[in-house]
C-alpha cells in the first residue's frame, strides 16, 4: 500500500521525519510545486495528481492544510482511505475564530511577513517548545515561499466545502492553537496535543497510524490519547 502525505501550509516532508511506519507501506511525499496566483484549489490539485500512482491502491495523509489539499484530491482520484492529523474535512470545523477570519477576510489585513520570521508568538502558536522543534519550524519558515504561503492562506480561509468523504479518519490535539479542537471532528483527540504533534508527538501518532492502518477503511478507536 501506497502512502501519500501532504504537509501543511508552507511546510514540506521534515514535519513527518519522526514518524515510525511498518515497512510493508511505501512512504511517498507530495511536494508542492509553484503555483499561479488565479489558481483554484482544484486547478492546483490538477498540478499534484502526477505524483500520484493511481495504478496501486493508496492513502491520503494529510497535515493541517494538507488535509484541504487531500480532501479535494480525493473529489477527482479514489484513496482506500483518508486520514487527517491536526486539520478540517469541511470549513465549518475551523473554528470560531478561523471563520470570523475568513467570512470578513480579516486575514488580509496581518502581514504576510508576520507568518514568516520566527518569533516566540509563532513557536507558541505552533506548540514548538524544545530547542529542536523551534529549529525545524525555524528552517521551515526560512524556505516558504511567500507567494505560494499568500495563496495558500487565502484558498484556505476562503475554502467551501460540504462534502465529507465516507474513508476518513481525524486526528488532533485538544491544545492546538492554529486549529482549535472541537468534537464536532469527530476526531481521535491527543490530550495535550498541539499543532505541530505530528513531530513533537510522533511515536503516539505512529502507534495511532499503525492501529488504522492495517486494514483500511477502519474507524479510529473512541479512546483518548494521553
Amino acid at each position: 500500500m501506497n502512502l501519500y502525505f501532504i504537509s501543511g501550509l508552507g511546510a514540506d516532508k521534515r514535519v513527518f521525519q519522526k514518524l515510525q511506519i511498518p515497512k510493508v507501506f511505501t512512504i511517498h511525499y507530495i511536494e508542492w510545486v509553484a503555483v499561479s496566483r488565479d489558481d483554484t484549489l482544484p486547478e492546483y490539485c490538477d498540478k499534484l495528481v502526477s505524483q500520484i500512482d493511481l495504478k496501486e491502491p493508496f492513502v491520503l495523509i494529510g497535515l493541517s492544510f494538507g488535509g484541504v489539499i487531500a480532501i479535494e484530491l480525493s473529489k477527482k482520484i479514489k484513496p482506500e482511505q483518508i486520514i487527517l492529523i491536526s486539520s478540517i474535512s469541511r470549513p465549518e470545523e475551523a473554528g470560531k475564530t478561523n471563520i470570523i477570519l475568513g467570512r470578513f477576510k480579516l486575514y488580509k489585513i496581518i502581514p504576510i511577513g508576520s507568518f514568516l520570521v520566527p518569533s516566540p508568538v509563532l513557536f507558541r502558536l505552533f506548540g514548538a517548545h524544545t530547542r529542536e522543534e523551534k529549529i525545524l519550524l525555524k528552517d521551515i519558515v526560512h524556505d516558504t515561499d511567500p507567494a505560494f504561503f499568500r495563496w495558500s492562506l487565502n484558498h484556505l480561509f476562503s475554502w467551501k466545502n460540504e462534502w465529507k468523504p465516507e474513508r476518513i479518519l481525524h486526528i488532533h490535539g485538544t491544545k492546538d492553537r492554529i486549529i482549535p479542537y472541537h468534537e464536532n471532528m469527530k476526531a481521535t483527540k491527543v490530550i495535550g496535543g498541539e499543532h505541530l504533534m505530528v513531530y513533537s508527538r510522533a511515536e503516539e501518532i505512529s502507534e495511532w497510524l499503525r492501529l488504522n492502518l492495517q486494514e483500511t477503511g477502519a474507524h479510529p478507536p473512541s479512546t483518548e490519547r494521553n
